[in-house]
């Protein structure tokens, strides 16, 4: 089955499913650039263990034979990435010429010199082909995150957003409604649970799931979006912390119902996302929020044992609206990178409408073009497809995951008062001191970054 997924998708490229590279690179080279200027040169590609990245690595062979550059292409287990990326440029060592970026760290790499604009590479003609790379054609959506005051500074390849998960069969068996609110979704998990447990067959499945951990970019990732919806923030367009607010309260007493108790596994508090991929890809989990991109691990026999029981929507609503975290695996050029033209030819492969089309066996590419055109019939599931419809029209992040320079801070407090709080902590006691500390923290970076200047 993922075999013939491979085809098809490369019949969209090349409009025949075998077919030598020397084939497969006309196409990329009908842009009117010289692919092979940097020629005889070396780059070094810093990329997470997300299945996008793992996806474009088979390809890298096309892009050096493509270019005549030799690619390092080294992988890391995401916190793994985090910290290398962050030495990397903190100690302008410019060891990897091209890294991968998301939102949460955008701001401060952005803010530190840490990484090139992109728009003069766009520029360039001699570099880049506007005509052929058709930069309108990836999500507005997706290149806002990865953007600062309107200036772009990566470009994304992977573009997801949680979305609901759930095992069609079963609400279908059970006569269970998809919940269109987090007061539906409560009530569903129990209904649910109970009717697994009556269900000798489904021994030791539970009804849902969703992300715990702390970490910022880890629960503020689903955490963040349920407060938006039920009108609670972070920070308010001043800067000025606003987390101690009764819709605060409100929300995270409704996460903390979702994720806790009567219809989830018992070490949920423990559950890292990836752990949380594989129960709902074992059959062992009835339903989760998850990133969009994850249908690619379960939409085939090869993968998934559920592979045809799935189906997807958008995250419930709340009082005020129906929000999610849209993010964008991107790629950014590092500052002290000796050979930041070649970087740019790769950044330009990597995320063009023909690679796209390659690595959609294995992410979920923002270019709407890939998903009109095959993915939305690829993927036979109308539920999902709508969700993802959704997503590319409506999905906005929150103000603090923005490319804000505070982020990394911030999420990290509010991300460790979340995980108390899952864990039993007084609610209204917790988001009280935890509003003061942000707002100390704030003072602080402000006042650094004013004595910067």
């Amino acid at each position: 089955m993922k075999l013939i997924k491979h085809l098809l998708i490369a019949s969209f490229i090349i409009k025949s499913p075998i077919c030598s590279a020397s084939a497969m690179l006309q196409y990329w080279q009908q842009a009117k650039i010289n692919w092979q200027s940097e020629s005889g040169t070396h780059i070094n590609i810093l990329a997470d263990e997300q299945p996008a990245f793992l996806a474009l690595k088979p390809y890298i062979p096309l892009f050096e034979e493509l270019t005549g550059i030799s690619v390092g292409f080294h992988a890391l287990e995401q916190s793994q990435m985090r910290v290398r990326r962050h030495q990397d440029l903190s100690m302008h060592t410019g060891l990897y010429d091209v890294l991968p970026m998301g939102i949460t760290f955008l701001g401060e790499a952005q803010s530190r010199g840490w990484i090139d604009p992109l728009q003069p590479y766009i520029d360039n003609p001699k570099l880049t082909d506007k005509a052929w790379y058709q930069l309108e054609d990836i999500s507005e959506r997706s290149l806002a995150l990865c953007k600062i005051n309107g200036a772009l500074y990566s470009l994304p390849f992977d573009f997801s957003a949680p979305i609901y998960f759930y095992r069609k069969d079963l609400f279908e068996h059970f006569n269970l409604a998809v919940p269109d609110t987090y007061e539906q979704l409560q009530e569903t998990k129990i209904k649910l649970q109970k009717a697994i447990d009556r269900t000798p067959s489904l021994n030791g499945m539970h009804a849902f799931a969703s992300r715990t951990l702390p970490g910022a970019g880890l629960n503020t990732w689903t955490v963040l979006p349920i407060m938006r919806a039920y009108g609670a923030e972070v920070i308010d367009a001043q800067g000025q912390s606003v987390f101690d607010s009764p819709q605060t309260a409100q929300s995270l007493q409704a996460y903390r119902d979702l994720v806790t108790g009567f219809g989830n596994p018992d070490n949920s508090r423990l559950l890292h996302f990836y752990e949380i991929r594989r129960l709902f890809k074992e059959g062992q989990l009835a339903s989760a929020f998850l990133a969009s991109h994850f249908y690619n691990e379960i939409d085939t026999a090869e993968e998934s044992d559920i592979w045809n029981k799935w189906e997807a929507a958008p995250l419930p609503a709340g009082p005020v609206a129906r929000e999610t975290s849209p993010w964008s695996w991107a790629f950014a050029i590092n500052n002290q990178s000796n050979q930041k033209k070649a970087a740019w030819l790769f950044i330009q492969w990597a995320t063009s409408e023909q690679t796209a089309a390659l690595l959609s066996t294995g992410g979920s590419p923002p270019r709407q073009k890939v998903w009109h055109e095959k993915l939305f019939t690829l993927v036979n599931k109308p539920g999902f497809n709508k969700a993802m419809l959704w997503v590319f029209e409506h999905a906005t992040p929150d103000r603090l995951q923005a490319g804000m320079v505070e982020f990394p801070v911030v999420g990290e407090l509010i991300s460790q008062t979340f995980s108390q709080i899952f864990y039993g902590a007084d609610i209204k006691q917790s988001i009280k001191a935890t509003d003061a500390k942000i707002n100390v923290n704030m003072r602080a970076l402000q006042a650094r970054s004013e004595n910067k200047q």
